[in-house]
C-alpha cells in the first residue's frame, strides 16, 4: 500500500503540492499569529515585572507652579508636575475591590552643580509588590535596605559603576551623608520603581520635605488582572484624576496592531489553520474527482469500500502530515524574523522636565518570542486532524460510486 500510495504521490504532484501547500499555510499563520500574540503580551508586561504588579498609579500635582517648591531647582524636590498620595487616600486604595496587595515610594529628584539623580524612597516591609521585588532579584553585593535603617542607601549598578561606588561608601544627600549598604541591578524589561539610588522611605519625604506618610506612586497588585479597567475607574472615582498604567495601556502605546494581535491571535491563528484546510479540502475534492474510474477499476478488481477509503485516507494523513511540519517550520522562521524588526516599546521612566499625567513615553525594542512545544504540537494536531478529515471524507463520497456506471461513463 505504502509504496502504491507514493506513486500516487510522484504521478499527481500538482494535486499533491496543493493540498500541502494549503496545509502548510494555515499551520504557518497560526504558529505567526499566536507566537506574536503572545510576544506582544509579553512585551506589554515587561515594564512591570520589577515590580510585581499589575497597575502603576501616579497623579499630576494639583494648584500652581508658584510655591518656592516649585521655583527651586537645586537640591532634592519632588518632580515637576508630580502629585502626592495621603496616608488617608492610600487606605482608600487598599480597600478598594480587587486590590490584593499594594505598596507606594516617593520619588525624588536631586540636582547638583553639574549632575542629576534620581532618588526612591522605599518601605523594605513591603517585599511582596513595589520596588523591594527588583531590588531583591538583582542584588550584586551587599545587602537590601532592611526595616529600621536610617541613612542606608542601596545604588543601581550603572550608577554605582559611573561613579565608582561601592559598599561601604559615603554619599552625600541633602544636608546627611548616607552608607551604601549594597548595590543592585534591575532588569533593563522592568522600567517600573527605577531609580539611581534607593533610601528608606522616611528619609526620602525629608529629602523633599513632605510630610511622612506621603508617596508619589503606588504599586498595586490585582485579584484579577482583566478587572484593571474597572478598578482604575473605581480608584478615580474616588481619588479624583489619576495617571494608571497597566499592560492595555502599555499596549496601546505599542500601537493597534499590537493591541488587536495580543487580543485576537490565538482566534486568528486557529481561522487561519482553517482556511489552510479549507483550501487542502478543495485541493483533495479534486484529486478525489481525478481518481473517480481509478476507483472503479478498483472495485472491479476486487477492492473493499473499506480498503479504499483506508488507502485514501492515508495518502491524506501523509499530506497533511507534511504539510504540518513544513508550515510549522515557516512559521517558526517568519516569526523569529519579525521579532528581530524594531517595534514600539513603552518607558514608564519620567522625562526631565516630565508630568505625572503622561508617564509612558516610547522607545523600541525586539519582541520577546517564545514558541512553545504545546504550540508547535496544537499546530501539527490541528493540521492532521483538519487535513485527514476532508480527507475521509472525500474518499467515502468517491468510494460510494458505483463501477458500472464510472466505467460506462468514463
Amino acid at each position: 500500500m505504502i509504496g502504491y500510495i507514493l506513486s500516487q504521490f510522484r504521478y499527481r504532484g500538482g494535486r499533491t503540492l496543493g493540498v500541502i501547500t494549503g496545509i502548510a499555510l494555515g499551520a504557518a499563520l497560526y504558529v505567526v499569529l499566536t507566537s506574536l500574540g503572545g510576544a506582544f503580551l509579553r512585551a506589554a508586561s515587561l515594564p512591570l515585572k520589577g515590580v510585581a504588579a499589575d497597575l502603576v498609579l501616579t497623579r499630576p500635582a494639583m494648584g500652581s507652579a508658584t510655591s518656592a517648591e516649585a521655583q527651586r531647582t537645586r537640591g532634592p524636590r519632588l518632580p515637576f508636575g508630580n502629585g502626592i498620595f495621603e496616608p488617608s487616600e492610600l487606605k482608600l486604595i487598599a480597600a478598594t475591590n480587587g486590590v490584593s496587595a499594594w505598596s507606594g515610594s516617593l520619588e525624588v529628584w536631586d540636582f547638583g552643580e553639574s549632575s542629576y539623580k534620581t532618588i526612591l524612597g522605599i518601605d523594605p516591609s513591603q517585599d511582596r509588590v513595589g520596588p523591594m521585588v527588583g531590588l531583591k532579584a538583582g542584588l550584586v553585593s551587599g545587602r537590601l535596605i532592611q526595616p529600621g535603617d536610617g541613612d542606608s542607601v542601596v545604588a543601581d549598578r550603572h550608577f554605582a559603576a559611573l561613579f565608582s561606588i561601592k559598599p561601604g561608601d559615603s554619599l552625600r544627600l541633602g544636608d546627611r551623608d548616607y552608607r551604601v549598604v549594597g548595590v543592585s541591578e534591575q532588569k533593563e524589561s522592568s522600567q517600573a520603581g527605577v531609580a539611581n539610588l534607593y533610601v528608606p522611605l522616611r528619609n526620602a519625604e525629608a529629602l523633599a520635605g513632605v510630610p511622612e506618610g506621603v508617596v508619589n506612586q503606588v504599586y498595586a497588585r490585582l485579584a484579577d488582572a482583566s478587572r484593571t479597567d474597572e478598578v482604575v475607574k473605581e480608584l478615580s472615582a474616588r481619588l479624583g484624576k489619576l495617571s494608571a498604567v497597566s499592560q492595555q495601556s502599555i499596549l496601546q502605546v505599542m500601537g493597534g496592531v499590537s493591541r488587536v494581535t495580543a487580543r485576537f491571535s490565538a482566534a486568528a491563528g486557529l481561522l487561519g489553520a482553517l482556511g489552510g484546510v479549507a483550501l487542502a479540502w478543495a485541493a483533495l475534492s479534486g484529486l478525489m474527482a481525478e481518481r473517480r474510474r481509478e476507483i472503479g477499476i478498483m472495485k472491479a478488481v476486487g477492492w473493499r469500500t473499506r480498503d479504499i477509503v483506508c488507502t485514501f485516507l492515508s495518502e491524506s494523513a501523509i499530506l497533511s502530515m507534511c504539510g504540518g511540519i513544513v508550515g510549522i517550520v515557516i512559521g517558526l522562521v517568519l516569526a523569529l524574523l519579525l521579532a528581530g524588526l524594531p517595534t514600539p516599546a513603552p518607558s514608564l521612566q519620567q522625562p526631565l522636565p516630565g508630568l505625572a499625567a503622561a508617564p509612558i513615553h516610547a522607545a523600541s525594542m525586539t519582541l520577546p518570542i517564545q514558541i512553545s512545544p504545546a504550540l508547535l504540537a496544537f499546530a501539527l494536531l490541528v493540521s492532521v486532524a483538519g487535513g485527514t478529515l476532508t480527507g475521509w471524507l472525500g474518499a467515502r463520497k468517491a468510494a460510494g460510486v458505483r463501477t458500472a456506471q464510472v466505467l460506462r461513463n468514463d
